[in-house]
């Protein structure tokens, strides 16, 4: 994963549900809608088909991975690591790092198709639901540690 890629991504948090009822700090990582011009939809799936690999997320509808340790918590941000990238994704929602760090992980989904940095809560769970029935969804469960070796500082 490159440091362009990183920066450029469209990140949003909430807190979900576990199918049992226990709460689940979730993370949705999108490619941000351009307002002038589009951009290729190729070039958007190829960017966040290379994010899902890095994180190690299978698509929507198979057995979700268990990664491991993607998430760091420093002190009210959290840290997102891509294996063997020097750069981390900072993420400063204090709830939800709140949450990350007592729950000690996260499901982590990336989507494969643009999504508006403005887009409203509703957008946002139609967007994720056509990603989940059009199998536009990667999904993945990363635990909260140490930054792993060969991983950003």
């Amino acid at each position: 994963m490159t440091l362009d890629v990183i920066v450029f991504l469209n990140v949003r948090t909430w807190l979900g549900q576990t199918p049992a009822g226990d709460p689940v700090p979730a993370l949705l990582l999108t490619y941000p809608a351009q307002r002038a011009e589009g951009v290729d939809p190729g070039v958007v799936e190829d960017v966040m088909r290379r994010v899902a690999v890095s994180l190690g997320a299978a698509p929507a509808g198979s057995p979700v991975p268990e990664v491991g340790v993607r998430l760091g918590v420093r002190g009210a941000d959290a840290l997102m690591w891509f294996p063997g990238c020097a750069y981390a994704l900072k993420i400063a929602r204090p709830e939800w790092v709140r949450a990350l760090a007592s729950c000690g992980r996260a499901l982590l989904e990336v989507g494969l198709d643009e999504l508006s940095t403005v887009a409203s809560v509703a957008e946002v769970d139609e967007y994720r639901q056509h990603a989940h029935d059009s199998g536009r969804m990667h999904l993945a469960l990363a635990d909260v540690g140490r930054r792993p070796l060969g991983g950003a500082a």
